[in-house]
């Protein structure tokens, strides 16, 4: 009668034995993030990022042997206006779906629609659209949306490496195998301690009568007036021609005087009245 009860005894304090021996032991490590897993990650980092209501900044453009173009803009986020001039004497004129976006809803287009420009602008339109019909006052916050068909693309992890301002990130590697035309991500690294793109790589090609262009589109991002923006870009082009490149042409571009007012003037995005004509050519 008193074996069920030993046997019983002994199986309790063998299981007690077995939980302590196994909170002993150290916890496994968890296992780290696949480079897709990296990718949709950074995807809803950056599109959580908060957009400054109105945006002035410059921009440098440097070319080998030219000297440097400045040209200042106003950017109202909430139609995506966008008014420029040439530095030091050029006339203010507004820029409609082509204008210079450095946050990151201007990068989030060329993830999606690459070098299709027509189908950038119809989508910037039916979005500026949508916001202006309820567009509120001061910061607003992109909304969510499904990561950008990381599918498309053959995504290896490249481990450790460092952002453009030196902080530690993770690099990834980006090989289209769908919509390769539209698909033009070769390269990103992530910023470790916030999970944010620091920098990103397209590729750009295209072909003419017997002259091949083909180079890359480098975009470095970095805090600015409070907000994660485009810092400067390198645009690198060659030229070949059956097969041989000719010419290279490497172009800087950096982005200057960077600050986010809670309003502008609304003349500031008016359009330019025309031109009265001459009594002479009534």
């Amino acid at each position: 009668m008193n074996a069920p009860k030993a046997f019983s005894t002994r199986a309790l304090a063998l299981a007690a034995t077995l939980i302590c021996i196994g909170s002993a032991l150290p916890a496994r490590a968890a296992r780290p993030p696949s480079a897709a897993q990296y990718y949709r990650d950074a995807l809803a980092i950056m599109q959580r990022q908060p957009m400054p209501p109105f945006l002035t900044f410059d921009t440098v453009l440097y070319l080998h042997n030219h000297p440097p173009t400045i040209d200042q803009y106003r950017l109202r986020t909430s139609d995506d206006i966008v008014s420029t001039r040439e530095l030091p004497r050029g006339a203010w004129e507004l820029q409609h779906d082509k204008g210079i976006d450095p946050t990151w809803r201007g990068v989030d287009r060329l993830v999606r629609y690459g070098l299709d420009i027509a189908e950038a602008q119809n989508a910037k339109q039916a979005a500026a659209k949508s916001a202006a019909s309820n567009a509120p006052h001061g910061i607003k916050t992109i909304a969510i949306v499904t990561a950008v068909a990381p599918q498309d693309y053959l995504i290896t992890d490249r481990g450790a490496a460092t952002c453009p301002d030196g902080s530690p990130g993770h690099a990834l590697h980006f090989e289209a195998i769908h919509n390769k035309k539209r698909r033009l991500l070769t390269h990103v690294v992530v910023e470790s301690a916030t999970g944010r793109f620091c920098e990103m790589r397209f590729s750009v090609a295209d072909s003419m009568v017997a002259v091949g262009v083909s180079g890359y589109l480098a975009l470095h991002f970095g805090e600015r007036a409070g907000y994660w923006l485009i810092r400067d870009a390198r645009f690198v082009m060659g030229f070949r021609s059956f097969g041989l490149q000719f010419s290279k042409i490497t172009v800087g571009i950096a982005v200057r005087k960077i600050a986010a007012p809670a309003s502008l003037p609304a003349v500031d995005f008016a359009p330019s009245p025309s031109p009265t004509p001459a009594r002479g050519n009534r």
